[in-house]
């Protein structure tokens, strides 16, 4: 007789801890729901003994527990226990635009962030620069700030997307000087070709290696207690899953997970692969579109507290307000508003209203052009988008059109993002390309291509667990 495997998704925002079990035909068994505590875990352990509870203490058919949350984005964004970072630039010039431009001085102050410039980097078609980088010139400035506290580097090297050797070079420097116990994010395996954005997201991510091992520490201990023998996933700012190890190096990619869930969950339940989507919490009404069953992408000018970063981030227009119990035309228009943004100009697409606070809203909301919905199960929409998480891999590199013509560069772009989500667990037969991007680079030659390619598939059954240990 053949075991049934459940999957696991938790939702853990500032209110509530939501867990929703689902069989792998996607029928939901088991729902439970927890205020949040101060810590990550606690929540997610009472989560776990009620998931149980109800499914008759079926631990062992537990195949993945996903978990979706934006507690690392609102450390950050409250400065909350957050690394000293060192940032080095690895570059033919100095910048005159220092790292994090624009961000609050409660970042900047709780960073603390030192930057230093050292002669190297890259061209853009991959080749190195005319001064490779200097050891000792790296020995003696670490060696010079090794009292001053710092807790993680950033290095972010002039197109380290196109070749990483140089920050890879640096990394390995710093571990042989200062040794292993210095969290190190390396820019390429970040951001794409934008220095500035993609510095920033090094830093951010570099900020978080305090507060991201210790929040999920002991989650090992965790599922061992309910004797549960299960891989554990993260969700990602597109809504597709991130695995423990990865989350642990790049906690940043959950930036914007909570939102893409609920969006992800918005389709599963009504069957829409693209509408627009209100979601409605306690203070903030976020509104957004699904494109093919995923959220809108955010093209540019993407920021995390005022600060540019090239991180994929779902395209979002958010209204705060103080609570749905009394809606008022003011709130009324501005959701509206926002909603015309989403809306194509002939045949409207159908609006989904979902989140704890979106009834009072949806039965005062009037939009004669367009169904508007408001689906069953719509309070915890976030935990069975978390749930239904896919597998994702992407490319976003820059091609040489040398040895191959254009429409043979696409194809190899596309085989690069099918290989990456397979890599990241798919099953094969279930990846498909979802979007496939050329992106014209008039300050290059014309034998250069920038391809952005997304294929998703549906995770297999993993070989061995990931379960924090």
């Amino acid at each position: 007789m053949e075991t049934i495997m459940y999957r696991l998704g938790i939702d853990v925002d500032r209110v509530n801890t939501t867990g929703v079990a689902m069989d792998m035909q996607g029928r939901i068994i088991a729902i439970a729901k927890e205020p949040t505590s101060p810590g990550l875990l606690k929540g997610i352990a009472v989560i776990l003994q009620k998931i149980l509870q109800q499914t008759g203490n079926a631990h062992t058919d537990i195949g993945e527990v996903i978990i979706g949350t934006d507690y690392f984005a609102n450390a950050l964004l409250e400065g909350k226990n957050l690394s000293k970072v060192c940032s080095i630039r690895i570059g033919q010039a100095k910048s005159t635009i220092p790292p994090l431009f624009g961000g609050s001085s409660l970042i900047q102050n709780a960073l603390s962030l030192a930057t230093y410039h050292v002669h190297g980097g890259h061209e853009v078609d991959g080749s190195p620069a005319f001064v490779e980088p200097s050891k000792q010139e790296i020995e003696n400035y670490l060696l010079s700030i090794r009292d001053q506290g710092f807790e993680a580097f950033a290095i972010t090297g002039s197109f380290s997307p196109v070749n990483h050797t140089h920050e890879n070079r640096i990394a390995l420097w710093i571990r042989e000087i200062l040794g292993e116990d210095y969290p190190i994010t390396t820019s390429h395996e970040l951001g794409s070709i934008g220095f500035l954005e993609r510095e920033n997201s090094a830093i951010l991510n570099a900020a978080l290696s305090k507060v991201i091992i210790q929040s999920l520490k002991g989650l090992g201990d965790v599922m061992n207690k309910y004797s549960i023998d299960a891989s554990i996933y993260f969700t990602q700012n597109d809504g597709s899953l991130l695995s423990y190890k990865s989350v642990l190096r790049h906690p940043i990619r959950t930036f914007g997970s909570r939102i893409s869930n609920s969006f992800r969950g918005a389709s599963l339940l009504t069957g829409l692969n693209d509408c627009v989507v209100v979601d409605v919490s306690q203070s903030c009404v976020c509104i957004g579109a699904l494109e093919g069953g995923f959220p809108k992408e955010k093209r540019q000018n993407q920021r995390i507290a005022g600060i540019r970063v090239n991180l994929q981030m779902p395209d979002i227009t958010q209204i705060s307000h103080n609570g749905c119990s009394h809606v008022d035309d003011e709130l009324l228009n501005a959701i509206y508003h926002a909603i015309q943004r989403y809306q194509p100009r002939f045949e409207p697409l159908p609006i989904v209203f979902v989140g704890e606070e979106s009834s009072p809203l949806v039965a005062a909301f009037k939009y004669p052009w367009a169904d508007v919905l408001h689906p069953s199960d719509f309070q915890n929409v976030s935990a069975i988008g978390t749930c239904v998480a896919p597998v994702s891999g992407s490319v976003d590199r820059i091609y040489w059109l040398e040895d191959r013509n254009r429409e043979e560069t696409i194809h190899l772009a596309k085989l690069e993002a099918i290989h990456s989500a397979v890599d990241a667990g798919a099953i094969p037969d279930t990846v498909f390309v979802q979007t496939v991007e050329t992106i014209p680079l008039s300050y290059m030659p014309t034998k250069a291509l920038r391809m952005k390619v997304k294929a998703i598939g549906t995770l297999g059954r993993p070989q061995s667990s990931d379960n924090g240990d």
